[in-house]
């Protein structure tokens, strides 16, 4: 073999090496991905308790909502929305009530969550009036009364009550839904991330917990569902 052909089967060998590498490289890629995902969408669910098998057993409209049958009262709590004016758990009574946690330096659920909700408050018209859309900051550190405000001005996010406040309080508000938060190790370019559960909650117009929808449930079916609620 001349030196000519010897180097077009190295090149050759050295391409194929190439491809093989970017191939393992972007399944690892995909599986960490997915990974990520799995992780994020749900850190902890609400424990199933004895005698109330609604808790934890999917419903017949879709295999991410869940009954929480009987409804659950919830221990007040009190937080700031993005006006800085102190709500509580009693200010959102007399109306159904979705609601769901998050922070604003969140890279992918977060965003994706507040698109959704603000999709079932159009997907409901005229019947919106009937439901108020909570987003209750699992950041309070970084995600001020301010910082809502201006977030959901430049996203174009309307009708959203932001709740903000210290990590006690917050825990306070979501402590009988399940909720689970904690600063991950993980960095991003906006600085670092908080792991917390995802997906949302309903509250019935006397402020109990009556259904849990895991992230990832189509805004259709959330609407629908709501809608039956309001009607009925």
């Amino acid at each position: 073999m001349n030196a000519f052909a010897g180097a077009k089967v190295k090149a050759g060998a050295a391409a194929v090496n190439t491809l093989l590498y970017g191939a393992i490289a972007g399944l690892m890629i995909g599986i960490a991905a997915l990974t990520a995902y799995l992780l994020h969408d749900q850190i902890r669910e609400p424990a199933a308790e004895p005698g109330n098998p609604g808790v934890g057993a999917p419903n017949r409209q879709h295999d991410g909502i869940i009954d929480i049958d009987p409804p659950l009262t919830l221990t007040d709590f009190t937080l700031t929305d993005q006006y800085g004016a102190a709500t509580s758990l009693g200010d959102l009574r007399g109306q159904f009530t979705l609601l769901a946690f998050g922070f604003l330096h969140c890279p992918d659920i977060c965003p994706l969550t507040l698109r959704e909700m603000q999709r079932v408050r159009d997907m409901l018209g005229e019947a919106a009036d009937a439901a108020r859309f909570v987003f209750i900051s699992v950041d309070g550190a970084r995600d001020t009364p301010e910082a809502l405000r201006h977030y959901f001005e430049f996203r174009e996010i309307g009708g959203m009550i932001g709740l903000t406040g210290a990590d006690a309080a917050v825990r306070a508000a979501g402590d009988a839904l399940g909720l689970a938060f904690a600063v991950s190790e993980e960095t991003a370019p906006g600085g670092y991330l908080v792991n917390h559960t995802a997906g949302a909650f309903l509250l019935d117009e006397r402020g109990r917990w009556i259904r849990r929808y895991h992230f990832g449930v189509p805004a259709r079916a959330i609407a629908d569902d709501l809608l039956r609620m309001i009607k009925a």
